[in-house]
């Protein structure tokens, strides 16, 4: 084994032991459900229109099924892919009746050679700041596609500082399994997908209200307003990343 292999093992076994050492309620930011909050990423994938009818859609990171299941239930033919099979085993159990997900388990940077060219589409959602080498996962991602495949990010913004605030403050957050939000910024998202094979890159910041107060109704109108104003954008919470395989 390399000192890469180790590193990355050891890297993973922090990602795991930071979900699934947790109580149900302290992991509460990952539970499936139906809120504003979370109704507003998937929306902002939908309305994209990258995602075509007929798709077949892998959302990697899935955990457990926050937003693979809000995309399942908008008709999207989806499956889900995650390091952890305990996460993956709570995705199984929460899916409500008449709504069943397949899910695989692996990493992202080597996967499944049976999963290879099988995707149309690949979404993610608040998963890329938790890798450890952001390019080479883009590389793994592309090889689960098929050709002209396309990629869907939602992600934090390494510039908005009440996510280092949140990241302090929080008693269930740990700065060793989220510092990944430094490779976050445009041009190192921008490098890595290019050196991996994407093309058609399209990366924009958006929102900025943490769940509990989007969730509140004026929450959607007050993000609408922030939206607006252009100089804002460089602090916002929030980036959508798109791109499309060479």
């Amino acid at each position: 084994m390399n000192n890469d292999d180790s590193y990355q093992q050891t890297h993973n076994l922090v990602q795991r032991d930071y979900y699934e050492s947790r109580t149900q309620q302290q992991n509460w930011r990952m539970l499936p459900g139906s809120s504003r909050y979370i109704a507003a990423h998937v929306r902002r994938v939908l309305d994209s229109n990258l995602l075509h009818q007929g798709d077949k859609v892998l959302d990697v990171g899935c955990g457990m099924g926050k937003f693979t299941i809000p995309l399942r239930r908008e008709g999207v033919d989806i499956e889900g892919f995650d390091l952890s099979p305990f996460l993956l085993e709570k995705l199984v159990s929460a899916c409500p009746e008449g709504i069943d997900v397949a899910t695989h388990c692996g990493d992202v940077l080597i996967p499944p050679a049976s999963l290879h060219g099988q995707f149309d589409a690949i979404t993610g959602f608040f998963m890329l700041h938790h890798l450890i080498d952001i390019k080479n996962a883009f590389v793994g991602m592309k090889q689960l596609l098929k050709p002209d495949g396309r990629i869907l990010f939602v992600d934090v913004n390494p510039f908005c500082p009440f996510y280092y605030l949140q990241i302090f403050l929080s008693p269930t957050m740990r700065w060793k399994a989220e510092k990944g939000i430094l490779n976050l910024t445009d041009a190192k998202l921008t490098a890595a997908l290019t050196a991996a094979g994407f093309q058609d890159i399209a990366i924009y910041n958006y929102g900025i209200l943490p769940p509990p107060l989007k969730n509140l109704r004026p929450g959607n109108w007050f993000e609408k307003q922030f939206d607006r104003i252009g100089f804002l954008k460089p602090v916002a919470a929030f980036k959508f990343i798109s791109a499309k395989a060479a």
